[in-house]
This record gives structure tokens, C-alpha cells and sequence, in this order.
């Protein structure tokens, strides 16, 4: 299958970028010709069915579409701009001029690539009036930079990347040359794409694991639980755990009591979102008066997706909130809520050095990545036992153990007490030292 890749920008940018996407036989390219930046919008809207995804000239209708949202940033690029581009042009410029040109000014490269142009090319001479800017500016400014600075003498010529302003400095009298990535750089840039869009594609094939467990209430008997009642309840649960897998053309199977796997892939998971599952759990109070537990679990194999998911469920068991617990295959750990968003966090994330350390104070690095996290998504830097307990759901003695363990480390440190009441002993108020 091929991959169809939409080429937007400039007539003669989308000429440069056919001949070299035609080096590579898995793509097809359907190109979207332009003559001002601001047609990248109607483009988008009416041919984003057509495309799987976007490679725009450069960095102007790249940052206009992402300025309106009109693509997301895993899904669209731009080859470049490097001083070898304006190298070029600037030999060119000089040849067609008869002499040198001692002072220029050039848009859209980045300062540090014009200093190491300079340097590499020893051009420590050459004057240059750089204007370089993040995102998408209207062609009027850029227009404006490079005629203010001819108008007042200060440069012998233009150098731009965008045709529109090229074409207008043109018309006003100025001289200027049009600076294009060079086709090393469009070819590199295709090269990373393919690369970006076959990883998405395995990554989206991976084995996802949607493990349901049904939670027993607390005060109810293993002869409630096994009830006639309890197997009706289960049968209307079946049903509604049936849908929801043909929903993720997944496979349903019933591992145990109360518990149900549903095999699909992580494309079919990210596609139909979390909200099915989040309705499932609503659906199954509404309708059996049973609860749920829902977590996902996916890896590379079939077996570290199974290991994967039975983590989530362990992760889950520690909080009374509805929340959907995610595993990854690299046992980053995902708490989704369905109205406060997402919380990540992972042991890996410490090293060798801090995991020695977390083992000879006798705390899981995943509790400290957990409350790093919280603590970030919450904008918390200074807690308390009580607010330690609540988030792990833990008891305030454990918190205090936790926090202790954390200061010893210089993850934390004491910054005050504050008074719970009119009795009792005061509270420790920590800093978290993450960073």
C-alpha cells in the first residue's frame, strides 16, 4: 500500500519535491500548487480526506496551517532552510552582479545557522541583516524588513524564502533572490517522513489488551457474588462488553469470574478513544448496577501486552477514583480521567543510580514517578502527609514514611507547618525538588 503524501507550497517548490519523492517507489504524491501562503487553508479543508499526510515547501505554510489548526504536528513537516541554500544564492547573485555583495538581508533562517554559515564558509565580512521569526508572518512585514533596509542604503540586496515576498520586493524595485531548500535537504526530510509514517503504522498494528474487571462490592458476601441475581447481572454485562468489542473489532474472552479481555489494536484503541470505554462504565451501572474496572494494556507481543495489561489493573486497584489506566510497552504508566485529562508517569524514567537508592529506602520508584507527576499535573510543588494519602490513596502514616524517604534523597524538603485545627500536632509542609 502506498502512503499518500500531499505536497503543498509553490509551484516551482512542488516541482523540486516530485523529483525527489519519485526516488522512493512506496509513495504517491498528489501535489497542491499555491500562489499565496494563505490558500494553504482552503487546501487543507478540502483535500484532507485525500492524504495521509502533509510535506509543505517550507517553514511559512507549515506554521500557517499549524497558526489555524489545520494539521497537527505528527502528521505534517517542512524541509529546512540550511546556509548551504543561501550559499547558493548568494554565489549566484554575485555572478550575475559582476561584484561582490558586501551586505545582504535574509528572512527565515535562525541565527545559529546563519553564525555557523559564516564561520564554515569564512564570511566573517559579509554583512548580514538577519530576520528570522517562529511560526507564520504575514508576507507585509517580511516585505517591509527587506525594503526599509534598501530604501536606507544599509543592504545591496534581498534574500527570501517566500516567493510572495520574492515576488513583491521584485515589483517594488529591489533585488532579490528567492532561497529554497536544497534537494539534499527534501530528500532527507522525505527520508524522516517515511521513517515518522511506517513506525506510526507499526506502533498502530501493536496488540492492545482491554482488560474489564467486574468490582465486588465491599460488605458483599461470596454467596451474593455467586448468586442466580449476580449471573443475570453478569449475562447484561456480556452483552454490553460484547458491543464495545465490536466496536474495536476486537476479540472477546472471558477470563475468569468477573473478568474480560477484549484483544484489538492499539490503532483501533486510539482511533475510537477512550470514551466508548468511559460509556461502558456508565452503561454497566445503568443497566446491570454493576461497577467496573477498565484498564488497556498493549506491547509487541502478545505476552507483554497480557503483562502489560494485568500491571494497569494492579495501578488501578490502588484508587477509588473512574479513571482508565493505560500500560505502554515501556511500562509508562497512563491515568486517563475522563473530564481532567491524563496523568504519566514511569519508573524507568530514574536510572540505575536513583533506582539503588530508592531500593535502600524501601520505596517503588513508580510512587515517586506517580507523585511527580500528579504533583506537575496539579501545579503542586508543596504537599502535605494528607495530600501524599490522597493521592496514592494510601494511609497518612505511609505518606509521612514516603515523604521522610523523599527528604533523605533531597526530593523533598520541610518549608513549614501549618495548624489541621484547634488540636493536634502540626503538619510538615514539604517541597517537591523534582527538578
Amino acid at each position: 500500500m502506498k502512503i499518500k503524501l500531499g505536497a503543498v507550497g509553490p509551484e516551482d517548490s512542488i516541482k523540486k519535491i516530485i523529483q525527489e519523492a519519485s526516488r522512493f517507489d512506496d509513495l504517491e504524491l498528489i501535489p497542491f500548487p499555491y500562489e499565496k501562503t494563505e490558500e494553504t487553508k482552503e487546501i487543507i479543508e478540502t483535500n484532507r480526506g485525500k492524504v495521509d499526510y502533509w510535506l509543505f515547501s517550507g517553514q511559512a505554510p507549515y506554521f500557517y496551517a499549524r497558526t489555524y489548526n489545520l494539521v497537527e504536528e505528527h502528521e505534517a513537516t517542512y524541509p529546512p532552510l540550511y546556509g548551504s541554500s543561501l550559499l547558493g544564492k548568494l554565489l549566484k547573485a554575485q555572478y550575475k552582479k559582476g561584484t561582490i555583495l558586501p551586505s545582504i538581508s535574509v528572512d527565515t533562517i535562525s541565527d545559529e545557522e546563519m553564525d555557523s554559515f559564516r564561520n564554515m564558509f569564512s564570511l566573517e565580512d559579509l554583512n548580514v541583516y538577519n530576520y528570522p521569526y517562529e511560526g507564520y508572518l504575514p508576507a507585509d512585514e517580511i516585505v517591509s524588513f527587506h525594503e526599509n533596509l534598501y530604501k536606507e542604503g544599509k543592504i545591496d540586496a534581498a534574500f527570501t524564502s517566500i516567493r510572495s515576498v520574492y515576488l513583491e520586493l521584485k515589483e517594488r524595485g529591489v533585488p532579490c533572490y528567492r532561497v529554497t531548500p536544497t534537494e539534499l535537504a527534501i530528500q532527507l526530510t522525505i527520508k524522516f517522513l517515511r521513517e515518522r509514517i511506517h513506525s506510526a503504522l507499526y506502533r498502530k498494528s501493536q496488540i492492545a489488551i482491554v482488560g474489564i474487571e467486574r468490582i465486588q462490592e465491599p460488605g458483599q458476601s461470596e454467596e451474593d457474588y455467586y448468586s442466580f441475581k449476580s449471573k443475570h447481572q453478569d449475562l447484561d454485562l456480556k452483552r454490553l462488553i460484547l458491543l464495545y468489542a465490536e466496536k474495536v473489532h476486537g476479540s472477546y474472552v472471558q477470563m475468569g469470574d468477573g473478568l474480560f479481555f477484549i484483544y484489538t489494536t492499539l490503532g483501533e484503541l486510539e482511533y475510537q478513544t477512550y470514551q466508548p470505554l468511559f460509556n461502558l462504565i456508565y452503561q454497566a451501572e445503568m443497566q446491570t448496577g454493576l461497577r467496573l474496572r477498565t484498564v488497556t494494556g498493549y506491547g509487541r507481543t502478545a505476552i507483554e501486552a497480557e503483562q502489560n495489561v494485568r500491571l494497569a489493573f494492579r495501578e488501578a486497584r490502588s484508587t477509588r477514583e473512574r479513571i482508565i489506566v493505560t500500560v505502554d510497552e515501556d511500562k509508562a504508566v497512563h491515568q486517563v480521567y475522563e473530564d481532567k485529562g491524563e496523568v504519566t508517569y514511569n519508573q524507568r524514567m530514574w536510572g540505575e543510580e536513583w533506582l539503588e537508592k530508592f531500593k535502600a529506602a524501601h520505596i517503588s520508584p513508580a510512587i515517586v514517578s506517580k507523585i511527580q507527576s500528579i504533583s506537575s499535573y496539579y501545579g503542586r510543588e508543596t504537599v502535605t502527609a494528607k495530600d501524599i494519602s490522597t493521592w496514592l490513596n494510601s494511609t497518612d502514616r505511609n505518606a509521612r514514611r514516603i515523604l521522610t524517604a523523599l527528604e533523605e534523597m533531597g526530593l523533598a524538603r520541610i518549608s513549614g507547618e501549618e495548624q489541621p485545627g484547634q488540636r493536634g500536632r502540626p503538619r510538615k509542609i514539604y517541597k517537591l525538588c523534582f527538578e
